[in-house]
């Protein structure tokens, strides 16, 4: 309510321009706040994924990490009023969430920040569509999302490590074996490995197809078994319940019993040095460059639409930084 005529003045000048700015939303956003806009989001947006022609038309295939962060956003803005949220708020929940060590109980890392805040930026991007907001807060200020930051996984498995490894999968962790060699084998991602069914093998072939459905990029491709690949799967089929849809890698417990194998192998785990589940794909990749296929063509095996994706993923182990040595000595010595 304006006191007096000048000041009904100054609050009809401020309604035009919201007006003018951002239409009748504008004027609404006044009083949103946060989980206002998340409920909207999540309404929305946050659904499960719906393909057409295996082409995702709408919703999220990560619906479940989605969820976690609009959780972790609704904690510390949720009652903030969307206006009033700015880029040093943002900034703060960032440091604020630094110091939270994940569900692993280990440290938080940069990577794992920046796919908190694109969805936070993404949430704020649907703001602005709806005329509720007229700039991005996380845009107002010094970058907060910093790809050049993330560290890279440079751990790669050696030849010697790989031994140990499958060695130690015996009694219970029998089971990861096959899995371990695919993976080694094939360049594939652990997710689209489990979602693999036997229909997916063509034994006279010897071919293996990950699905459009479930890989990153949405884009079927087909890889080569191995001879110890077609022997693993081989084995998993007879002593499968020979359903064709049936998942070739039927079980949970992938991560524990990886890092005991490794464990008993001798073999650091974890980030940023050790080995993980995801440094067999930065293996096979390195694997497959060292034996002189163009990396046009390792790009294409791995799934990737990006040669500068590929590029990230070949890794120098000591082995090959051994055989650089050899390579600039026998040069010296033509010279001489």
């Amino acid at each position: 309510m304006a006191e007096n005529k000048s000041d009904a003045k100054k609050v009809l000048k401020q309604l035009l321009e919201k007006l003018e700015n951002g239409g009748r939303e504008a004027i609404d956003a006044e009083k949103l706040i946060f989980n206002d806009l998340a409920d909207y989001y999540e309404k929305h947006y946050a659904k499960p994924a719906k393909f057409v022609d295996d082409r995702k038309v709408e919703g999220m295939r990560d619906l479940g990490r989605v969820k976690g962060f609009l959780k972790q956003f609704r904690l510390y803005f949720g009652k903030m009023k969307i206006k009033r949220i700015s880029y040093e708020e943002i900034l703060a929940f960032r440091n604020f969430r630094l110091t939270i060590q994940t569900h692993y109980k280990k440290t938080r890392n940069i990577a794992t920040m920046n796919r908190e805040l694109s969805c936070l930026r993404r949430v704020f991007n649907i703001a602005i569509r709806q005329g509720w907001l007229l700039r991005n807060p996380i845009n107002m200020g010094e970058p907060l999302i910093d790809r050049s930051a993330e560290r890279r996984r440079d751990r790669i498995l050696t030849l010697e490590e790989e031994k140990r490894l499958l060695d130690a999968c015996t009694g219970r962790r029998r089971h990861i074996r096959p899995l371990i060699i695919c993976l080694l084998d094939s360049g594939a991602r652990c997710g689209e490995t489990k979602l693999l069914k036997f229909s997916d093998l063509d034994f006279e072939n010897r071919l293996i197809t990950y699905q459009a459905l479930n890989t990153k990029t949405l884009k079927k491709r087909q890889i080569v078994m191995t001879n110890r690949v077609y022997d693993e799967f081989q084995r998993l089929w007879e002593n499968s319940d020979k359903e064709e849809n049936s998942l070739v890698f039927n079980f949970k417990d992938v991560r524990n019993s990886f890092e005991s194998a490794c464990k008993d192998a001798n073999i650091e785990t974890g980030r940023p040095f050790g080995i993980t589940l995801h440094s067999l794909r930065h293996s096979a990749a390195t694997r497959l460059v060292k034996g002189q296929l163009p990396i046009q063509m390792v790009g294409r095996i791995l799934g990737h639409q990006n040669p500068q994706t590929t590029y990230r993923y070949l890794s120098a182990n000591d082995e090959t930084l051994r055989q650089a040595a050899t390579i600039f000595e026998s040069l010296q010595n033509v010279e001489k």
